[in-house]
């Protein structure tokens, strides 16, 4: 990924101590910005001064609560996708089942309690232990990363009780004639450690109302070492990509069409008893957004996307015995549409809008070995969606005095319902016949209500004050609903599902699944001068019928779990669990060319209710983290220095086989240079003392047969050292 890239933070506060820096920095620092958004009037404080623009940028984002917008710099990494650049924003995470294979953690939680879209739309993944997670999906060099930072406002979907976040690409700039224009980029980039190599194309033909573009990616990897030159196992990868964009802009509307392709080919997942032989994604969206008139906009969307995929545990890593052999044969379609109408006013904004989502997925496991055997884990399961919601923004104003919020005051109302409804076909094996339990779970389930419905409902109330020049505070309040995943409540068999979760369990599902409810709080204090800007946020979460698995009391379950030679199978329940937490981000400008940045992140979760009399902590939880980094800027140079802290996690769950691992410190090197105005080159050095160390959310090593334990934790990257080049014409 290329070095230089910018994230916006949309507090609920002015945040320009950046875009005061010197003038040596205007040009090569990425400037924090702060402005309004949706229309909303901007601070005294900032009238008079131009927003700078932003050269290089790669990769821009925004945490955003719907107020305010302001940006930090992000350091850049070897990592194939964006979990690094995520991983430095506070309070996110990334869980390493392997390194195209990253899921999202927000705050603790992660999975299909956190909503990723990538390029504005849901992805419907068809491992069911997330090898092809949203984040694999990203594609290219150029990407506007939105993290909705603390409760999620409802206009930005249902089910996003641990947040949102959107990862798309940078809208193609327009020209200023009719005559079309071309521009391309050229970029590659080669590292030592797992000899990883990445080359990219973005090309661009606009005039001012239309455009087309298109992106081409491919990245290549070998096994890692460790810091102690141990061969970490599956951690090789190979994908390429291409996404195709065309569009029409006017002054009345905006007409956008996109597709996208993801082809991964065989890749690792040390911590999954299975690698990815193949995926092939497709995902596609049309939108449209008109102006109904001056202060009234609506905008809809078609959207979908079908991916395959095959994995198996014998091709990619030591092979068991001839009968243990197993393929997974999956699949997953949806189609989504998005309606939204919106007020941009001065004074009150409102916004409305209605969506549909309904997506497919089907599993067959199989033995190469023995054409016989066969079981169909899920079948043609169906999950409909149908979700209202509106939206109420009182901008403050302090000519008004008639409203019912006080001058100093940003007021965020919303609420949003939502019908979720499933259904599935039957369920089979070719053991049916010969084994009684295994028949007796089939039987159960294909005789039961395969038929469910879940009514959610969230509700939000953000406010924000100013109380000085240079202090804001906000406070927002929620209610947040999710309805169980389709693996926990259809998964018939006990298997390793757990959409990842990567414990070494098997599961059942629980057709008697109760939705999760979410009571949450979330209090911020944002400080910006000249030079300085501090932002942080305490948040409390109270979660009823959280979904979690508790040891199984299904007999004819755990005795084909015995039969395996495996440990009784977790089946998935409700509990009550709560988390608390707080993340920090400061930023401090010194002379001219200097800054110095530190963001930091602490969660701590578990059980409230218990388990066989224990209340655990809750499952692969961040520990208390950091980074802290050093950036000289002058000219053509940009350098920084960087040091990634993480405190021991001993806060672990016994119950799904988690240990406890210790702090690491690691110092990372960025270098850029602009060689020419079309010629870049960029040095990236990570782990610069070669230290051995492991992620607590990397998991554990599940590929016997290698120089990593089975079970140990999955080391991270020794010493690396890579060369990024950019050109363009």
């Amino acid at each position: 990924m290329p070095i230089y890239m910018a994230v916006i933070l949309a507090f609920t506060a002015p945040n320009n101590a950046l875009a005061e820096s010197a003038s040596a920095l205007e040009n090569n620092t990425r400037q924090s910005i702060s402005r309004v958004k949706d229309g909303q009037q901007a601070p005294l404080h900032n009238e008079g001064r131009a927003v700078k623009e932003i050269e290089r940028i790669e990769i821009i984002g925004q945490i955003n609560t719907g107020l305010m917008e302001s940006q930090i710099a992000l350091a850049d990494s070897s990592s194939p996708d964006l979990r690094s650049q995520l991983s430095q924003l506070p309070g996110v995470s990334i869980n390493g089942n392997g390194l195209v294979s990253g899921i999202v953690q927000y705050r603790g939680l992660f999975g299909d309690r956190l909503k990723v879209k990538i390029d504005g739309i849901e992805i419907a993944g068809a491992g069911p232990n997330a090898m092809d997670s949203p984040l694999s999906h990203a594609l290219g060099n150029g990407h506007e990363i939105v993290l909705y930072q603390g409760i999620a406002p409802v206009s930005v979907g249902y089910e996003t009780l641990a947040g949102a976040i959107e990862i798309k690409d940078v809208k193609p700039s327009l020209g200023d004639s009719k005559a079309f224009a071309a521009a391309t980029t050229l970029s590659a980039s080669w590292f030592t450690n797992n000899d990883a190599k990445m080359v990219g194309v973005n090309t661009v033909l606009a005039n001012d109302k239309n455009y087309a573009s298109f992106q081409g990616q491919y990245q290549d990897a070998q096994n890692y070492e460790s810091g102690a030159g141990l061969i970490v196992p599956s951690t090789f990868y190979e994908r390429s990509g291409l996404k195709f964009k065309v569009g029409r802009q006017t002054d009345e509307y905006q007409l956008d069409l996109l597709v996208g392709t993801r082809n991964t080919n065989e890749s690792g997942t040390p911590a999954l008893a299975m690698d990815i032989s193949f995926i092939d994604a497709l995902w596609y969206k049309l939108s449209f957004e008109q102006n109904l008139s001056n202060d009234w906009t609506t905008k809809v969307q078609v959207f979908g996307n079908q991916n395959q995929h095959i994995m198996n545990n014998f091709n990619l890593r030591t092979a068991p015995a001839l009968a243990a052999y197993r393929q997974n044969t999956v699949d997953s379609k949806a189609v989504g549409v998005d309606l939204d109408i919106i007020q941009n006013s001065a004074k009150r904004d409102w916004q409305f809008g209605a969506n549909y989502y309904s997506q497919a997925h089907n599993s067959r496991i199989t033995n190469p070995n023995n054409t016989s055997f066969f079981i169909q884990n899920f079948n043609n399961i169906e999950r409909e969606v149908g979700s209202v919601y509106v939206q109420y923004n009182i901008t403050a104003n302090s000519n008004e005095s008639a409203n019912i919020h006080s001058n100093d005051v940003h007021w965020q109302l919303g609420g949003r319902f939502s019908n979720i409804s499933y259904s599935t076909d039957e369920v089979d094996s070719n053991m049916v016949l010969v084994n009684p339990n295994i028949a007796t779970l089939a039987n159960n389930f294909n005789t039961s209500q395969g038929t469910l419905d879940f009514d959610l409902i969230d509700l939000v109330v953000k406010a924000e004050t100013k109380i000085n020049d240079n202090l804001r505070a906000t406070l927002s309040l929620g209610q947040k609903e999710r309805a169980p995943s389709y693996n926990e409540l259809y998964s018939w068999f006990p298997l390793g599902v757990s959409a990842g979760l990567a414990d070494g369990r098997n599961y059942v599902g629980n057709l008697a699944l109760k939705k999760e409810t979410a009571g949450q709080i979330d209090i911020g204090l944002q400080l910006h001068n000249d030079d300085l800007t501090i932002m942080g946020s305490v948040f409390y979460h109270s979660i009823d019928n959280y979904i979690i698995g508790v040891p199984s009391s299904n007999m004819s379950a755990n005795m084909i779990a015995n039969m395996m030679g495996a440990k009784p199978p977790l089946q998935w329940n409700n509990r009550k669990a709560k988390l608390r937490g707080a993340d920090l981000y400061i930023s401090k400008i010194i002379g001219t060319y200097w800054q110095a940045t530190m963001s930091g992140q602490w969660v701590e979760g578990k059980l409230s209710d218990s388990i066989d009399v224990q209340r655990y902590p809750l499952y692969r939880i961040a520990p208390l983290s950091g980074n802290i980094s050093l950036r000289w800027s002058k000219a053509e140079l940009d350098a920084s220095l960087s040091l990634t802290i993480a405190d021991s996690q001993n806060n672990v769950s016994s119950l799904q086989n988690e240990s406890p691992t210790p702090g690491y410190a690691v110092w990372n090197f960025n270098l850029h240079y602009q060689v020419t105005p079309t010629l870049a080159l960029s040095l990236v050095a990570e782990n610069l003392l070669d230290k051995e160390y492991a992620q607590h959310l990397g998991g554990i090593n599940r590929v016997s047969g290698s120089e990593i334990a089975v079970a140990q934790k999955v080391p991270e990257m020794g010493r690396n050292i890579g060369l990024y080049a950019e050109y363009s014409f």
